[in-house]
């Protein structure tokens, strides 16, 4: 029997005075936090994005899987753009997603493939679902 893992799940943000911040997951993984549009790294709004594009090409990986087409595939890209409300609350209204899959498939196997991603996708399916926010214990 196969034994099942699972990543342990959290990040910590830390911004400094002078508006540089970092990012550090609890699995050791850390990023650049952008702080104003000129400083390196990636922005909230991008990491968003940047969430659902990770899960969803990850996603389809699985998917083809499942519809036994994984020997077919190759390159998986998938790209997210948001786009904010244009009303408050400031959010964002809406991710247009993007895919591109290469490998030997019918155009109906894409489709597949990608509404298969969709189910699948934890990001979609929580942002989907209205994930609920909570404040914890101070750090």
């Amino acid at each position: 029997m196969a034994t099942v893992r699972q990543r342990p799940m959290g990040v910590a943000a830390v911004v400094e005075p002078s508006g540089r911040g970092s990012l550090a997951a609890v699995s050791g993984a850390t990023a650049v936090l952008a702080g104003s549009p000129s400083m390196p790294g990636l922005n909230p709004l991008e990491l968003f994005d940047a969430a659902l594009a990770g899960c969803l090409a990850l996603s389809v990986r699985i998917a083809a899987r499942h519809l036994g087409l994984a020997d077919r595939i190759g390159e998986v890209r998938v790209e997210v753009t948001g786009e904010k409300a244009a009303d408050a609350p400031s959010r964002i209204a809406r991710q247009v997603c993007r895919f591109g899959i290469a490998g030997d498939l019918a155009e109906s196997e894409r489709a597949a493939l990608i509404a298969e991603a969709h189910r699948i996708c934890t990001i979609g399916n929580s942002t989907a679902a209205a994930v609920e926010i909570v404040d914890g214990d101070p750090l």
